[in-house]
C-alpha cells in the first residue's frame, strides 16, 4: 500500500496539495516582469490556511539559477538571518568581488571588511545588503524574499520593509512576498512608517473551493481503497475547504480505511480525530487570544446554525449596538467571523461552534 498522501503537520507542504497553484504560478511568472503588481505580494490567512507550505512551494518551485529565494521567519532576528542567507547563497564567482566578512556573531550578523577609516554606520542592514546586491547585479541574479509569519510593532520588520522600499527605487532585482495573520497585517499596513505596502498585492488565502476537495478526495479514496463516492464526497464537505482541515480528514480516513476499518466507520472515526486535533491545534490557540468581550459575542453566536443576526447578538448579550460593534469588527479583523449579508455575521473556521459549546460546558462545571 502507498504511503499516507496526506500531511496535517503545520508548515510542510503536503503531497496533496490543494488549491493553490495559480497563485504560485503568478508569483513566478512576476519573476521575468518587473512591472508585475505580484512582484510584491502580501498573503493574508488565518492559522491553517496555508500560508507556510505555500511560501515553500513558491521556494521548491523555483529552478532557475539566476534567482535566489530567502525564507525567512520574524522569530529569528530577521535582519541578521537575511544577510547570512544572501551571502550564503552568493556563487564562488562573486565571493572574491565583494569586501569579506570581517565578524560573524552568533547570532549570524555579518560585518564586512571595508577599510579601516570607513565609518560605522556602513555596518547598518541596508547598505551590508546593497554592497552584495551590487555584485549580485553584475551577474543578472535577482532575490526573491519570503517572509513567513510577519509580525507587528518590530523595528527589525521596519528596518526591513523601509530598506526594500529603497531597493525598489534604486532598481535592484529585489522581490518580496510576505504572508502572516489577518489582523497583524492590518497592523503592519496602518503603520505610518510602511504605508508603502498598502500599494502591495494582497491576496486573502480563502477556503479551497469545495468541489476542487470533492474530486481529490474521490480520485485518492475510490480508486485506493474502492470506497463510495457518496462516502469520499462526504468527507470532503466536512472540511468545508479549509486546509489543514483537508489534510486532517485525508491523513485520518486513509489511516482507518488502509487498516481495513469498514468504510462508515472510518469516516465517523476520522471526523472525530480531526475535530479533535482542530481543537488542539487551532481553535485553543485562537480562543485564548480573544478578550471577555470578544467570547461574549461569539458565544452569542452559538445557538444560531449557520449564520448570526446582528440584532439576535444585541437581544442575547443585553448590549448596544455601539458597544458590540466594536467587537464584531475585531473579530472580523482577526479572522474569526466574516460578514455574510446585510446585519448578518459567521464563523470563518469549521468547527468553532462545536469547539465554544464545550468551552461553555466546561465553565459550567
Amino acid at each position: 500500500m502507498k504511503m499516507n498522501p496526506y500531511n496535517p503537520s503545520f508548515g510542510q507542504k503536503p503531497e496533496r496539495f490543494l488549491g493553490r497553484s495559480l497563485i504560485v504560478h503568478e508569483i513566478l511568472s512576476s519573476l521575468d516582469n518587473p512591472n508585475s503588481p505580484w512582484r510584491t505580494t502580501l498573503l493574508i490567512g488565518v492559522r491553517g490556511s496555508g500560508k507556510t507550505a505555500l511560501l515553500g512551494d513558491i521556494k521548491e518551485s523555483i529552478t532557475k539559477k539566476d534567482i535566489l529565494p530567502i525564507f525567512v521567519t520574524p522569530e529569528n532576528d530577521i535582519l541578521n538571518d537575511i544577510l547570512s542567507q544572501v551571502h550564503a547563497c552568493l556563487p564562488k564567482s562573486l565571493i572574491e568581488s565583494i569586501p569579506k566578512p570581517s565578524k560573524l556573531s552568533i547570532g549570524g550578523s555579518i560585518e564586512f571588511n571595508l577599510s579601516n577609516d570607513s565609518p560605522s554606520f556602513l555596518n547598518n542592514f541596508r547598505h551590508q545588503l546593497t554592497i552584495m546586491l551590487e555584485a549580485l547585479k553584475r551577474k543578472n541574479i535577482q532575490l526573491l524574499f519570503l517572509i513567513d509569519e510577519a509580525q507587528k510593532h518590530s523595528s527589525s520588520m521596519r528596518t526591513f520593509i523601509a530598506t526594500y522600499q529603497h531597493l525598489l527605487r534604486e532598481r535592484y532585482d529585489v522581490s518580496l512576498v510576505m504572508a502572516g495573520l489577518p489582523n497583524v497585517i492590518s497592523d503592519i499596513l496602518n503603520d505610518d512608517i510602511l504605508t508603502f505596502l498598502r500599494r502591495a498585492n494582497q491576496v486573502e488565502l480563502d477556503n479551497v473551493e469545495i468541489s476542487v476537495v470533492i474530486h481529490d478526495f474521490q480520485e485518492i479514496f475510490c480508486k485506493e481503497f474502492n470506497c463510495s463516492v457518496d462516502t469520499a464526497e462526504n468527507a470532503a464537505l466536512i472540511t468545508r475547504g479549509y486546509p489543514y482541515l483537508i489534510q486532517l480528514m485525508g491523513f485520518y480516513l486513509w489511516e482507518y480505511l488502509n487498516a481495513g476499518t469498514l468504510e462508515s466507520d472510518a469516516l465517523t472515526q476520522a471526523t472525530i480525530q480531526a475535530r479533535s486535533m482542530m481543537f488542539q491545534n487551532v481553535h485553543k490557540l485562537l480562543y485564548r487570544e480573544l478578550s471577555e468581550g470578544d467570547r461574549e459575542f461569539v458565544y452569542a453566536m452559538v445557538p444560531d446554525d449557520n449564520r448570526s443576526k446582528f440584532a439576535n447578538i444585541i437581544t442575547r448579550t443585553e448590549k448596544s449596538k455601539q458597544y458590540l460593534s466594536t467587537y464584531r469588527l475585531r473579530l472580523i479583523d482577526r479572522g474569526y467571523i466574516k460578514a455574510v449579508a446585510r446585519g448578518e455575521v459567521a464563523f470563518c473556521l469549521p468547527f468553532t461552534k462545536e469547539f465554544l459549546q464545550q468551552e461553555m460546558m466546561l465553565a459550567e462545571l
